[in-house]
């Protein structure tokens, strides 16, 4: 038996919707979706987080409006076998602005935006003494003999570097040219 009033029960309970309810939103487009995001402030904190990452990078790469990093393309034999016709390196821009060149540097040197560019590795300091006799290249009265390799084919007398000079020559000895450079004409030093 039954007591009371017995209706019909939907059990589907009737849900109103709002405007701002889970089955009102509409779908955010696609371009605001690319730019934007789903949520602004997440949008806000990335836009932050990158012009942050460019700024450094930027100061990083290109201090003074200048690049810190160029690419040299080696175009010739001299400095053979240690680096080949047709490769490609990195030369650092600002590696002696504190610093003076050290012996076994291999530079880049030239007039700044200017062609041609030389690819030489240093080998006397100003104040050594050099020399070549014989195919050998002495310096402050020693064979120096590192980095290169073949007999010398030119002849130098011996000479005392002024101060920021310093003497520049190839690796691959018997085809390249050596001599006098001064500070200036250093554009950089490979990476």
């Amino acid at each position: 038996m039954r007591c009371g009033k017995t209706a019909d029960v939907d059990h589907e309970s009737p849900v109103k919707t709002t405007a701002a309810g889970p089955a009102a939103r509409r779908p955010v487009p696609l371009w605001r979706r690319l730019l934007i995001g789903r949520n602004v402030r997440w949008t806000l904190f990335r836009l932050l987080v990158l012009l942050t990452v460019a700024s450094v990078g930027k100061l990083h790469f290109f201090p003074d409006g200048k690049p810190r990093y160029k690419r040299i393309l080696v175009d010739g034999k001299s400095m053979h076998p240690t680096y080949e016709n047709g490769q490609t390196l990195w030369m650092h821009t600002l590696e002696y602005t504190g610093r003076a060149p050290q012996r076994g540097d291999v530079v880049v040197l030239g007039n700044e935006g200017e062609s041609p560019l030389y690819l030489k590795r240093i080998i006397g300091l100003p104040g050594d003494r050099i020399g070549i006799r014989r195919g050998q290249m002495t310096v402050n009265g020693n064979v120096y003999e590192d980095y290169g390799h073949g007999r010398i084919h030119a002849r130098l007398r011996p000479l005392v570097l002024a101060e920021g000079e310093f003497f520049v020559m190839g690796d691959n000895r018997p085809i390249s040219s050596g001599g006098v450079v001064e500070a200036e004409k250093i554009l950089g030093k490979i990476l």
